[in-house]
């Protein structure tokens, strides 16, 4: 098969498989009927954000595509949590990685087959690089989501060490309610902790539920067990009457210690995985200044 009838092949190949991609967009959704029941069921766990907007962007539409037409299977390890804590809807998350995939699909298929067709590797090998890299495309976007949770969690934390201190503050000097205290302190702050905070606080009032149990639902839904904790605190507080002020410091001061800890850990870490290319520098500078010598001794 010569070159030019190889890249005749490639080209109605991607037309064909464009006009059967257009044909099963075309046909109607199929939704996943384990998930449509789980929605309608009562009590049920609510989605990771509230999609009252429409789509903004291409990513957006072809999140709401694929959340249409794609099978419910491939969605079972959403990270809900995660998304909810960084305010990313659903169709984004599937957005991205629809996207992700499809441009391996189109570009690794392109590349490769004119490369292959050039060189005279076979076509098995870019079909092999697709499926592949078109895997490794389709978790990357779970990774990415995974570390920038990380990094947010990370900063809720600090934020929540200063909140705990200002709610200790505002009972033991002003006198004043569990619910007035919690509202006050989160609003001093300008961070998105204490936004996030403010608005689940202030949201409790007008829905009739105790703001401690506004939190303790947040901290489930976001993975925040450090902020469960404080509801609990504020719990007994609130329905008690118990004086907390020392409980609230106590645990400011632990979790600081842990925030502290945690970061000494990622320096050490980081110190430990520069070690070995610093050895490996001054290795490499010993062997250059002993074989200079070395070929000086030779040489004379």
């Amino acid at each position: 098969m010569t070159g030019a009838l190889q890249l005749w092949v490639l080209a109605g190949a991607m037309v064909g498989g464009g006009i059967a991609l257009l044909v099963w967009w075309l046909q109607p959704a199929q939704p996943d009927l384990a998930q449509v029941l789980a929605r309608l069921a009562p009590g049920s766990a609510p989605a990771p954000v509230e999609d009252n907007a429409g789509p903004q962007g291409w990513r957006d539409r072809l999140g709401m595509w694929a959340m249409a037409h794609l099978p419910g299977s491939w969605w079972r390890a959403v990270p809900e949590r995660d998304l909810q804590l960084l305010g990313l809807p659903l169709r984004s998350y599937y957005g991205e990685k629809v996207s992700a995939v499809l441009v391996v699909l189109v570009g690794i298929p392109l590349v490769g087959g004119l490369y292959s067709a050039r060189v005279g590797l076979p076509w098995a090998v870019p079909a092999l690089a697709t499926l592949m890299i078109a895997a490794v495309a389709w978790l990357l976007p779970d990774r990415r989501i995974a570390r920038t949770a990380a990094k947010a969690r990370t900063e809720f934390r600090r934020a929540l060490s200063a909140y705990i201190d200002l709610i200790a503050l505002g009972r033991a000097a002003g006198g004043i309610g569990t619910r007035q205290a919690m509202e006050t302190s989160a609003g001093l702050g300008r961070s998105w902790p204490f936004e996030r905070i403010s608005q689940v606080v202030v949201r409790s009032r007008y829905s009739g539920v105790p703001p401690w149990d506004a939190l303790a639902d947040m901290a489930t839904q976001q993975g925040l067990p450090d902020l469960d904790d404080l509801a609990d605190t504020l719990r007994l507080a609130g329905e008690e009457g118990a004086q907390v002020f020392t409980t609230l410091r106590a645990r400011s001061s632990a979790l600081r210690n842990a925030i502290t800890t945690t970061d000494r850990a990622e320096i050490n870490a980081k110190s430990d995985s520069l070690m070995l290319p610093t050895l490996v520098m001054v290795a490499a500078f010993i062997g250059v200044v002993v074989m200079a010598a070395v070929f000086r001794l030779l040489a004379g």
